[in-house]
Parts: C-alpha cells; sequence; structure tokens
C-alpha cells in the first residue's frame, strides 16, 4: 500500500523554498503540480506531506472499503444488471444481423430499382420512336392505300356523285405518290403500289372519257339547253375533266375538240337562226336619197306615185327616242334583247341599232357565260393561277365563237352596205362602246378583236355617211341662187338642225373627234349654202331676214335638245346670228333714217366741229322731227312681218331700235358741240326732239310681239 512505501517527515525546512526540488523530483508523467490546486495549496499553507499523504492514502483505503461494501450489498443486482446486460447484447446482435441483412436486401432493391429505371428509360425512348414511326408510316398508308371499295366503284362503278368522291381520293393518293416518291423509293410499298395506281388510273381516265364525251353528244341537239347541262352536269363533274388533264392529256384533248366542235356548231346555228330573224323584223330609216341638201321633190321616183319614200320611215334626222330604245345604258332600254316569237306575233317593227343591239347582248351574254365555263371546266385549278390558263381559255372560246362573231360581222356589213343612215351608225358605234365597258366590268377578255372589227367597220361608214351630207350641201351651194329668195329657212336648215343635235347627244361623254371634225365641216358647208342663197338675191333686207331666220331656226333645235353656248356648235351659230341680226338693225336704220345714220358718220369723220354745216343739222333735225314716229312704226311692222318668231322678233326690234338711239344720241352731241359755238343764232336752227322722249316712245314697243 502507499502507507508504507513513503514515512518521512520534514521539520524545520521552509517547504516554500523546496517547492522546485519537490517539482524536479516528481516524476514525469504525473499532473503537472504547478498547476494542481490541491497539491498548490497544501504546499502553500505548510502541511506535512507525509502525514498529508497517509491522511489521503487512508481516506482512499476507507472508501474502498465502503466501495466493497456496496458491491457486496448489491452484488445480486449487479450480477442481474450483467445478466441483463448479456441478454441486450444478443438482442443487439441479432439486430444487427437483421439490420445487416436489410442493408443487403436494400442494395439488391436499389440494384433492381436502377434496373428497371434503365429498363423503363429504354422502353419511353422506344416508345417515342414507336409514335414517330407510326405517324410517318400512317401518313406513308394513308397516303398510298387505296380502300378496296373505292377500287371496285372505279374499276366496276356507275358514274355517279360516290364516284367522284372515290376519284377525288384517289386522285389524292396518286399526287402524294408523285410528291413522296423519290422521298420514299426505297420503300417497298411505293415500289408495289405504284404500278396498281397507274393501272386504276388508266382505268378510270377510260370510263371518264366515255361517261364526258356521251354528255357532251346530247349539246348536238338544237332543242337542248347548254347552259342549262353545263351548270347541272359539266360543272358539277368538272373534276372528271380536271383528272383527265393531269393524269391522261391525251383523253382530255379528246374531250375537249369534241366540245368544242359542237358547241361551235351549236352556236352558230342558234346565232344564224336568231340573226335571220332580226332581219325581218327591221323597219327602213334612211336611203341614199335622205341627205340634208336634197329637196323633197326630188326624192321622188320618176315612175312612182306622188308620196314621199319616207312617209313609213322613222325621222331620219332626229334622234327622237331612238337612244333610249338603243343603248345599253338606258334606264328605259327595255328588255336585254328582242325575244323573236314575242315580235313577230305584235308584228313590231325595229331600227337596225335596236336589232344590232339585241344581237351584241345576246353575244355577249353567251360569250360571258361560255368564258366563265371553260375556266372552271376546261382549266385546272393549277393552271387558272398561271397564265397559260388563261391562253387555254382564250384558246377554246375562240374556236368555239369564232364562227358566232362572223355572223354578227355579215349581220353589220349587210347592213352597212346599203345604210345612209349617220345616227343609226354611230348608235352602233356607241352600243359596241358600251358593250367593251361591259366586257371590262365583267373581266370578259376574249371579245376585243369583236369590238375592234366592229368599230373598224363602222366608222368608216358614219365618215362615208357624213361625206354624203357634206357633198349634197355642197351641191346646193353650187346652184344657181334666185334673185327672188324666200325668207323661210330652207329644208336643209332644219335637217341640219337635228342631225347635228342628234350628232351632239350621241357624242357627250365621248367627245369622239371624227365626230367633232365632221360636224365642223358639215356646219362650214350649210353656211357657205346659206351664204351663197343670201348673196345671190337682189333683195338685201329679203336675204338679211332670210339668215337671220334660218339661223334662229338652227339655235332653237340646239336649245331645244340642251344644248347651251358652250358648245361649240351653238356659238358658232350664235355668233354668225349677232352679226347678222346686226346686219339688219344698220339695213332697217338706213332705209328709214339713212340720212340721220349718213349725217352723223359724215360730221364725226370732221376734224374740226366748225366744218359741220349748220343748215345741214338743222334740216337733219326738222326731218327727224317730222317723221321719226312714223318711221319707227314702219320698222315695228317690218320686223313683225318679216319674223314669226315672238322671242326673236323682239330681240331684233331691240336691236335696232337700240342703234336707232345710239345714232340719235350721237347726233344730239353733235348738234349741242356745233350749236355751242352759235349761241346768238340758235334760234335760228330746228331743236331736234329729246333723246328721252325718242326713248319714252320707243318703250311702246317693248310688247308688240
Amino acid at each position: 500500500m502507499a502507507s508504507s512505501s513513503v514515512d518521512l517527515v520534514f521539520e524545520g525546512f521552509d517547504t516554500t523554498d523546496e517547492l522546485g526540488d519537490v517539482r524536479a523530483e516528481v516524476p514525469e508523467g504525473l499532473p503537472d503540480i504547478e498547476n494542481d490546486e490541491l497539491i498548490k495549496g497544501v504546499l502553500t499553507k505548510g502541511v506535512d506531506l507525509r502525514q498529508y499523504s497517509r491522511q489521503i492514502e487512508q481516506e482512499l483505503n476507507d472508501l474502498e472499503d465502503e466501495q466493497l461494501a456496496s458491491y457486496e450489498e448489491h452484488e445480486s443486482a449487479l450480477f442481474e444488471l450483467d445478466s441483463e446486460i448479456k441478454s441486450c447484447d444478443e438482442v443487439l446482435e441479432n439486430m444487427e444481423r437483421l439490420l445487416v441483412n436489410f442493408k443487403s436486401s436494400l442494395g439488391a432493391i436499389n440494384n433492381d430499382i436502377q434496373s428497371l429505371q434503365n429498363d423503363s428509360l429504354s422502353m419511353s425512348v422506344k416508345l417515342k420512336n414507336r409514335v414517330v414511326a407510326e405517324k410517318q408510316l400512317d401518313k406513308i398508308i394513308q397516303g398510298v392505300v387505296v380502300p378496296p371499295d373505292a377500287v371496285r366503284l372505279i374499276c366496276n362503278g356507275e358514274v355517279n356523285e360516290r364516284y367522284l368522291e372515290c376519284l377525288i381520293e384517289v386522285n389524292k393518293r396518286i399526287a402524294y405518290m408523285r410528291v413522296h416518291s423519290k422521298q420514299h423509293k426505297r420503300l417497298k410499298a411505293f415500289q408495289e403500289i405504284q404500278p396498281e395506281l397507274d393501272r386504276l388510273c388508266f382505268r378510270a381516265s377510260s370510263k371518264l372519257r366515255e361517261f364526258l364525251l356521251e354528255k357532251i353528244n346530247v349539246l348536238r341537239s338544237l332543242n337542248s339547253n347548254a347552259h342549262v347541262l353545263q351548270s347541272s352536269i359539266f360543272l358539277k363533274y368538272r373534276f372528271f375533266n380536271h383528272f383527265l388533264i393531269e393524269r391522261h392529256p391525251e383523253a382530255a384533248v379528246e374531250v375537249r375538240d369534241s366540245y368544242i366542235h359542237i358547241m361551235r356548231q351549236y352556236y352558230l346555228d342558234h346565232f344564224e337562226t336568231y340573226q335571220r330573224g332580226l332581219m325581218k323584223l327591221e323597219r327602213a330609216v334612211a336611203d341614199k336619197a335622205d341627205v340634208i341638201g336634197m329637196e323633197e321633190s326630188n326624192k321622188l321616183s320618176l315612175f312612182s306615185a306622188a308620196k314621199p319614200v319616207v312617209r313609213d320611215k322613222a325621222n331620219v334626222f332626229n334622234l327622237g327616242a331612238r337612244a333610249s330604245s338603243a343603248l345599253i345604258e338606258s334606264e328605259d332600254s327595255g328588255p336585254r334583247a328582242i325575244v323573236l316569237s314575242i315580235a313577230s306575233d305584235a308584228n313590231e317593227k325595229y331600227t337596225f341599232e335596236a336589232l344590232f343591239r339585241s344581237y351584241s347582248l345576246a353575244l355577249v351574254d353567251n360569250a360571258t357565260t361560255e368564258y366563265e365555263f371553260i375556266m372552271q371546266f376546261f382549266v385546272s385549278p393549277k393552271a387558272r393561277q398561271r397564265i397559260t390558263g388563261s391562253d387555254m381559255a382564250r384558246m377554246v372560246f375562240s374556236h368555239i365563237f369564232d364562227p358566232s362573231m362572223r355572223v354578227g360581222e355579215q349581220f353589220l356589213k349587210a347592213y352597212l352596205e346599203t345604210t345612209y343612215d349617220a345616227l343609226g351608225v354611230l348608235l352602233c358605234v356607241r352600243i359596241m362602246s358600251q358593250l367593251a365597258s361591259e366586257l371590262q366590268r365583267r373581266q370578259v377578255p376574249v371579245l376585243d378583236s369583236y369590238v375592234n372589227s366592229m368599230n373598224m367597220l363602222l366608222w368608216p361608214r358614219f365618215q362615208a355617211i357624213l361625206d354624203g351630207h357634206i357633198e349634197s350641201a355642197k351641191r346646193l351651194a353650187s346652184y344657181k341662187a334666185k334673185s327672188k329668195i324666200d325668207t323661210q329657212p330652207p329644208a336643209i336648215v332644219r335637217r341640219y338642225a337635228e342631225l347635228a343635235s342628234s350628232l351632239l347627244r350621241l357624242n357627250q361623254g365621248y367627245n369622239t373627234h371624227v365626230v367633232a371634225l365632221s360636224l365642223a365641216r358639215l356646219r362650214t358647208e350649210v353656211q357657205a349654202y346659206l351664204t351663197h342663197v343670201a348673196d345671190g338675191s337682189s333683195d338685201k333686207h329679203a336675204s338679211l331676214v332670210f339668215l337671220i331666220n334660218s339661223y334662229d331656226l338652227l339655235l332653237t333645235v340646239l336649245y331645244e335638245n340642251g344644248f347651251s353656248e358652250r358648245e361649240e356648235e351653238v356659238s358658232s351659230w350664235k355668233q354668225e346670228f349677232a352679226t347678222t341680226v346686226m346686219a339688219f338693225a344698220e339695213s332697217e336704220l338706213e332705209k328709214h333714217f339713212g340720212y340721220l345714220k349718213l349725217f352723223v358718220v359724215d360730221a364725226e369723220r370732221q376734224s374740226d366741229i366748225a366744218q359741220i354745216s349748220a343748215d345741214e343739222l338743222g334740216r337733219t333735225a326738222s326731218v327727224f322731227n317730222g317723221e321719226w314716229r312714223a318711221q319707227i312704226s314702219a320698222i315695228n311692222s317690218s320686223i313683225i312681218q318679216s319674223f314669226s318668231n315672238f322671242r326673236t322678233g323682239t330681240e331684233i326690234l331691240h336691236v335696232v331700235l337700240g342703234q336707232l338711239i345710239i345714232y340719235y344720241t350721237r347726233f344730239h352731241s353733235l348738234y349741242d358741240k356745233r350749236i355751242a359755238r352759235r349761241a346768238a343764232s340758235a334760234s335760228e336752227i330746228c331743236q331736234p326732239v329729246g333723246v328721252q322722249t325718242v326713248m319714252v316712245d320707243i318703250k311702246k314697243y317693248r310688247n308688240n310681239f
């Protein structure tokens, strides 16, 4: 024990000084004395270390005995605890084995999960690939596989709406094969299906060719209505022809040529029949003698009865209601075309322009319908979007309608060879202009050549007819004029006025240079004729009255037709009228107040007012004072007798009396200036009547007409 190992007492020594030696003697490995508070406190207090050591040792022994006693007291409990601990160790060992097994099971499960996950990812990729493949295969299958029922129907079935539906589906397969043949050329399905589709296409083309040719042959009958068949059959099954155009061009050409041949004759027969019927309804309007310069007496045949040729004709020179019944744009134009059966039963007759309008309308309406049908039936949707489609339609239309258009040209030529009706020809020109506008509105460009050829026929004949009118006026002007003139307007004046008004009406909105130029030439010749007649008369007064009446009639007709002085035709004749009226006024004043006019003109030529003879001035005033009322009355009577037109007579009387006032005012001015220098002898010269007095008296004649 420790109590026997050390038994030393350090008495009489300073323990504080020996701390270092004690620390030095402490073996290594013991706690640091210097840092141990218990030892440090003992050394500091100067306790005897040996005694203290024995005390500590005793305490330890007591504590050991106490612990042993306690152990002996709790021995059974400790054994029991030891047993329990061993039992727990066994349980823990079992738990350890279970956990190790569970861990190994979890590892296996983890491996299984990873394997399943890898399998799932692989299956997902395979599924996606399969879906993509199925979609592509489904598209390919849908694009190349033809249902068996459709194959049987196309090969052996009747051509009807069901056949059309199946053919559309087959055509989709064929189109798909053509588009994707290069892309899928390695596919065995493509290689196997292509020959079968070709045979099916050939079989369908054969049946469609027979079907379409059979339906086209129905059009051979004149009693058939082509337009009804076109809309009810051909347009309904137009896909058949489009299929032939794309899949079997030779059969499509055969169908097209057959249609062209039959419809060409169909339209030709109908238009020839219609043209012959229209010719029976024509009413003659003008012949070679119907020119403005032909006298009525010359229009009678040497052996004919004494009745004018024009008795049963429409007015040759007056347009009247011809425009409203012929022009297409008129609201009162009536039906679109003349119905022959109705017109024949009613025994109606028409001018040529109405017949020409009816034929042209029938041609345009049928051409429009036919062109639209050709564009839909003979031009495939793909070609319709290209220029070639329009060219094809023009070619087919031209082959069909050229004979019918030639019938129209011959119809017009036959009329133009014998007609002398300028208004009828110009109406035909306007009809063609309106038809051209209508065709442009309908977007039908296939009748341009027809319109141009008709205009090429119409314009030269119109010019030739007007040249005939001009030559007739020239012939009249070349005849020797009569010395005794009839003051009433000749027949040529009214004819010209009505013809000019009619031509102007038909030229409104067109302003055609040919019409304006021809009318100007005709106006020049008529003016030359009137001047020739007036100059040939020995009676100047009658000549002036003749010209005024002629101009007045011309202007009256022009005004009645709604033309104003803005028109060159009206302004030209208005200027001639005003000039002639002024000449007539001077002539009347020369006749009734010649002395006054002569005195004023001579006096105003004098450079000095003093050179005017006062005696002559007085005599002139004296004569005027004595007869001015009677002379004015004579002028009024002369004008009343010469002019029956109230408006014209009033206008001319105002001009004559106005000129009289002007001359008399100038006379008064000369009188006042001359007499002012001789104030002393003014009373010796006759005092003229005041100007106001004359004007007051003139006002009485304003309402004489």
